[in-house]
């Protein structure tokens, strides 16, 4: 009748792509980082920094410790090159002391014992720095000169080498005096330097490590108390938005567990009241079978009185004794009026006689009959032209009664509320029933308004409704109620043209029918 433009199926197999998803509706995090992972990763980051930065220490402490060394060193030298310098000085005097007395041999001894000195302190620094060393030879020759010859020119010979190496070992004190004052502010310099760079390195350290701690500790404290609201709320039967994952460790899947058990929640409240409005309905139907029954039974006794009266007015009519006078008379439309009033009767046991809540064997054609029956009495119903394409081989199901009954009655309710915008054409509701591979289909179809995409993808959602006075249960009952007899249900609509609502319900078993 339609020409489908959009299609929902929904039934058990429908519901197998959510198996093996702990979280359905969220995706898998592609790697877990676990919290005490991250733990470990920050011990070793500080071990790791610890390391590094022990180890620069080091490196300018060595450094620090070699410049000292030179230092150290210089020292020593310019302590070494002043007491060759004090020799040397020793030995000019003397030359001068000894070259004024008479015995000029002894005093030239004297000279040369403290030549001997300046010679040994000179020894003693070329073995230990040899690039301080300075050279006496030209005084040592001019001391054996004068030893040979100690004439006045040859003693002032000496004093001339002696003053010359003075000279020197002066210039090499004062360079060595001015090296010692450039390592000495070097090395000053050196290790503020190491110093300040270790503290500012230490600091940075600690500051990034301080910085990162708070940043993790404040992230997860923020989204503990957004897990404690998203809980609080639960509670509160709030479920709302569900918390953006933004973590790949356990507080993430604790998040990914809080929004699922939101789901499940609401999943399993949409259950409930379904269930508690088929249980509702099923007590509404029993209290009103009830009254129908009294009601009928009521009834029908006045409709017998009736019936035996205008049986008996038929009967004189025929004898031809009649008393009416001036006028024909007719008792046969009363008969017919009687008549239909005893068919609604009997329907109206016949749907409100109590059905078992167990599965059995049943005619679906003859429950289809009933509730179509019972639907045109529905002022919706009075200008649908309502047509049964029942197959008459149909094999018995195996199912509820009363539950079968309600999915029927809901969808006609539907087709019928669909159809009331509808006047550029008839309106029409088909039912067909046939044998479909291993299942029972039933199909109902109208041509009224039908459904757009997004309303069609929800349609089987519990309280979405598009009516004004609707509750939205109507469908997510039907569905409800197919997939617990093992059934699948389907939805074909194009919007302006109609909907189809396809049932399939799956035939029973050979030991089930044997059972019964």
């Amino acid at each position: 009748m339609t020409i489908s433009m959009a299609k929902i199926a929904v039934g058990p197999t429908a519901t197998k792509e959510k198996e093996g998803n702990p979280f359905p509706g969220v995706k898998h995090m592609v790697s877990k980082v676990p919290l005490r992972i991250k733990g470990f990763m920050a011990f070793a980051s500080v071990v790791v920094y610890a390391v590094l930065l022990t180890a620069f220490i080091l490196y300018e402490k060595a450094h620090l410790l070699n410049e000292f060394g030179q230092l150290q060193d210089i020292y020593e030298i310019e302590g070494q090159l002043r007491q060759v310098d004090i020799a040397t000085f020793h030995t000019i005097v003397a030359v001068y002391v000894n070259a004024n007395i008479a015995d000029q041999k002894s005093g030239l001894q004297r000279t040369q014992a403290h030549f001997e000195v300046l010679k040994d302190k000179n020894a003693e620094l070329t073995k230990r720095f040899p690039i301080a060393s300075v050279s006496f030879a030209e005084v040592e020759r001019a001391m054996m000169r004068a030893a040979a010859n100690p004439s006045e020119a040859e003693l002032a010979a000496l004093r001339t080498e002696l003053l010359k190496a003075k000279n020197e070992l002066a210039q090499q004190l004062e360079q060595y005096r001015q090296k010692q004052k450039a390592m000495a502010d070097h090395f000053r310099a050196e290790s503020d330097a190491a110093a300040m760079t270790s503290l500012l390195v230490g600091l940075f350290g600690v500051v990034l490590l301080g910085a990162i701690i708070g940043l993790f500790f404040t992230r997860l404290t923020k989204d503990l108390y957004t897990l404690k609201d998203r809980a609080l709320n639960i509670i509160k039967g709030e479920r709302g938005e569900p918390i953006p994952v933004n973590r790949n460790d356990e507080v993430g899947e604790l998040m990914q567990a809080v929004n699922h058990m939101a789901d499940a929640l609401d999943e399993r409240e949409k259950e409930l009241v379904v269930a508690r409005q088929s249980y509702f309905h099923q007590e509404k139907m029993a209290a009103v079978g009830a009254l129908a029954a009294g009601v009928a039974h009521e009834i029908g006794n006045p409709i017998a009185a009736m019936s035996g009266v205008v049986q008996e007015m038929v009967d004189k009519q025929n004898s031809h004794e009649c008393r009416v006078v001036g006028r024909a008379c007719n008792p046969g439309m009363l008969q017919a009026q009687i008549q239909r009033l005893s068919a609604i009767t009997r329907e109206i046991s016949g749907f409100a006689a109590p059905q078992p809540a167990e599965r059995q064997l049943l005619d679906l054609n003859a429950l289809v009959r009933t509730s179509a029956g019972l639907m045109g009495y529905d002022k919706r119903m009075r200008r649908v032209n309502l047509r049964l394409n029942l197959d008459s081989q149909l094999p018995a199901i195996y199912g509820v009664a009363d539950q079968l009954t309600q999915v029927i009655m809901n969808l006609l309710i539907n087709a019928a509320d669909s159809l009331e915008s509808v006047e550029d054409r008839p309106r029409e509701i088909t039912l067909n029933s046939e044998v479909s591979g291993g299942n029972v289909r039933l199909t109902v179809m109208d041509n009224g308004c039908g459904m757009d995409r997004d309303t069609l993808n929800r349609a089987f959602e519990a309280f979405f409704t598009t009516k004004s006075k609707g509750t939205g249960l109507g469908l997510s009952l039907c569905y409800s109620i197919v997939t617990g007899h093992g059934g699948t249900i389907e939805i074909d609509s194009t919007p302006g043209m109609g909907t189809r609502v396809r049932i399939f319900l799956p035939l029973p078993a050979d030991d089930e029918v044997d059972t019964q």
